[in-house]
């Protein structure tokens, strides 16, 4: 098993799927202007759907991925690993991957990865938004919503608007709507990383209340109208979107309202709530697009199985009113799909200790590849196993597993009934409600950890009993980057949200709230300090 060595840090948009910026700074700077991406320094291509700073070379992989358990064994050699050095039936000695459940793979429908590019940054999937008349008014008033800067690559009036907007035309107006780029793209190390989920947005204003202010002349605008749903809209997500924490994401509860607001069968959309919506901030860390092609059930807790792209259309159907708009969709999301599909994850673009990396890769075969499978210098190598786990074994924070046989089952059948349904399955569930162990590729980017961004480091994914009640992070600045704990810099606090400085208090992250534990994934905590270090040292290869 070789280990990934450094390469030159491409700046590659790297896209994917809707799935699921600019929050404000404190103790710090932001990256150039304002915002934590840098996206002046890639260029876009849309023909080869990918970016980087001199030339765009993303390739499609396997769609696939690997539906077979992993036969290779890490034996510590030269490393006291604490395996017991047997083999089990799938190569790894026992351990929790033992316990998990495999889900198997299904038939994905087949695209083309430049055109789901295109589509992804210049179509209307979202179809409402702001015409292009009132842009200039309404931007002022909307902050970090609109301030992130163009995309390069992007021609047209998307060359004049933030990378997380698209222009499109509706019914021969031309109208300005957020896109998936919203809550995945982010940056490390300065650049922006388009498919990286963003973790300095700041969700903790309600957008319907900036709306509010906007003055709307009363002229006749192409476009009026859309823009009145929009609002609409707004009004009815923002109050109940609102986070805590800057840099956590409310793409928990983004789905369940827009269901919330439906008629199942024909989708169309009531101001008033037509189902009850649980009453909590839940708190979500959206995941890196690059990990779509391995995982035969999306998000975290697995519940998506058979073709995946009816729960990522449903992510983005804020204005998404009948069937015959949703079919119109998804007669090119298919090619979004299978741009998710050729993404891959970018290169560690620091330094890296190759022999402290060697001895860590024994550690992590030996410890944790049996749940997060193993990488090769030949991504055709890399498996996967494909595990959900059950709670009692995984122990992290059990809302998002249990949302749908709990909180709200009602939804679940809502959307099993719906014309989304008939594409994608919810199986929150099957065969248990628990959680899936993820792929690591590019996992130092992707901090803060969890599925609730609770820990602020990978060092303390791997030793639970150093994580922090209170904290929160030093700056937002990308380029402030603990290399050693392999995530952002942090504080740990004496006290929770409650006991801070009203100028302080969203940035604390609070551990007590609902949905927003850190416990769990103790799998680390029988690691020496020096076997940990070399473990983080490896995983800047993956």
């Amino acid at each position: 098993m070789s280990w990934r060595a450094p390469g030159v840090f491409s700046v590659s948009l790297l896209l994917a799927a809707c799935g699921d910026a600019g929050g404000s700074t404190q103790g710090g700077t932001s990256d150039g202007d304002g915002t934590s991406g840098d996206a002046s320094a890639a260029t876009a291509d849309p023909s080869s759907g990918a970016a980087s700073e001199t030339s765009a070379t993303s390739e499609a992989s396997d769609a696939g991925g690997s539906a077979s358990a992993p036969t290779t064994t890490g034996d510590g050699t030269g490393d006291d690993t604490g395996s017991s050095g047997t083999t089990g039936e799938d190569g790894f000695g026992p351990g929790p991957w033992d316990q998990g459940v495999y889900i198997p793979d299904e038939p994905q429908k087949d695209g083309d990865p430049a055109l789901g590019y295109e589509a992804l940054l210049t179509k209307g999937y979202v179809s409402c938004g702001v015409p292009w008349g009132l842009w200039p008014l309404v931007k002022p008033f909307i902050g970090g919503w609109a301030d992130r800067p163009p995309l390069p690559g992007r021609t047209g009036k998307n060359a004049e608007v933030p990378y997380h907007w698209n222009v499109h035309s509706k019914n021969g107006a031309d109208i300005v709507s957020q896109n998936c780029l919203q809550c995945h793209a982010g940056s490390f190390n300065g650049q922006l990383i388009v498919g990286l989920g963003t973790a300095d947005f700041d969700f903790t204003d309600d957008i319907s209340q900036m709306f509010a202010n906007v003055w709307i002349p009363d002229i006749p605008i192409p476009g009026l109208e859309e823009f009145t749903r929009f609002l609409n809209r707004t009004k009815a997500l923002g109050p109940a979107t609102v986070m805590h924490t800057v840099g956590t994401n409310p793409a928990e509860i983004i789905a369940v309202t827009l269901v919330a607001h439906r008629d199942r069968h024909t989708l169309e959309w009531f101001d008033e709530l037509q189902y009850p919506v649980p009453e909590m901030v839940v708190a979500s860390d959206p995941p890196p697009w690059w990990r779509a092609k391995k995982k035969h059930a999306l998000f975290y807790n697995g519940m998506a199985r058979g073709d995946h792209r009816g729960t990522m259309m449903l992510a983005s159907a804020l204005c998404t009113d009948s069937v015959a708009e949703a079919e119109q969709i998804d007669g090119y999301f298919h090619h979004i799909q299978a741009f998710i599909r050729s993404v891959q994850a970018p290169k560690y673009p620091l330094a890296i200790d190759a022999a402290l990396a060697s001895a860590g890769e024994g550690v992590f075969l030996a410890n944790c590849a049996g749940c997060h499978g193993t990488y090769a210098a030949d991504d055709a190598q890399d498996t996967y196993p494909n595990l959900l786990f059950p709670l009692d074994v995984i122990g992290t924070d059990p809302v998002v597993a249990t949302a749908g046989t709990e909180y709200a089952p009602y939804l679940v059948d809502w959307y099993n009934e719906s014309w989304y349904g008939q594409i994608t399955r919810m199986e929150p569930g099957e065969p248990f409600p628990g959680y899936m162990a993820p792929p690591l590729d590019g996992v130092w980017a992707t901090g803060p950890f969890l599925h609730n961004g609770s820990v602020p480091t990978i060092e303390l994914v791997l030793d639970s009993t150093r994580r922090p009640k209170y904290w929160k992070r030093v700056d937002y600045d990308s380029t402030h980057f603990d290399e050693d704990a392999l995530g952002w810099p942090f504080v740990e606090l004496p006290y929770g949200q409650i006991g801070a400085p009203e100028d302080e208090r969203k940035f604390v992250y609070d551990t007590t709230f609902i949905a927003h534990a850190n416990t769990g994934h103790t799998f680390g905590d029988h690691l020496t300090p020096e076997q940990r270090r070399a473990v983080l040292e490896y995983l800047k290869t993956l």
